[in-house]
């Protein structure tokens, strides 16, 4: 075997074993993150202040929030810097708003916003 065989192979190996290009790896925001949403405008009928929690795994975000009316779940992904891309607000299955951030090691912050409401939300990591 050459030595231009054998460093292929071993190529191949360090990819599998790190995930490879599927971004199956873990990042550093994976965990559950918690906090709250608000409007900051928008019509009676807006959320109020509410829980938010949320876990992120190999980057993509899942999870969701609540009020005594209103039920969303988010969906999207944290990009390696730590912005959020195709983040969503979904309330029935339908897009409800648009959710746009960063995270930080220490919290995560940023507005969504939708057809009727907009404003902001505010997470931190649980311990």
């Amino acid at each position: 075997m050459t030595a231009r065989a054998i460093l292929l192979l071993i190529g191949l190996s360090l990819a599998a074993c790190a995930g490879g290009p599927s971004g199956q790896q873990a990042t550093r925001w994976d965990g559950r993150w918690v906090g709250y949403f608000e409007s900051s405008l928008g019509l009676l009928g807006c959320p109020s202040r509410s829980v938010l929690d949320i876990r992120i795994e190999q980057g993509r975000m899942a999870g969701g929030g609540s009020t005594a009316s209103l039920t969303v779940d988010v969906s999207g992904a944290v990009a390696p810097s730590g912005e959020i891309r195709d983040g969503l607000f979904r309330r029935e299955g339908r897009a409800a708003a648009v959710m746009a951030g960063t995270f930080t090691p220490t919290e995560a912050a940023g507005r969504w916003q939708g057809s009727d409401c907009e404003g902001t939300w505010r997470l931190q990591p649980f311990p």
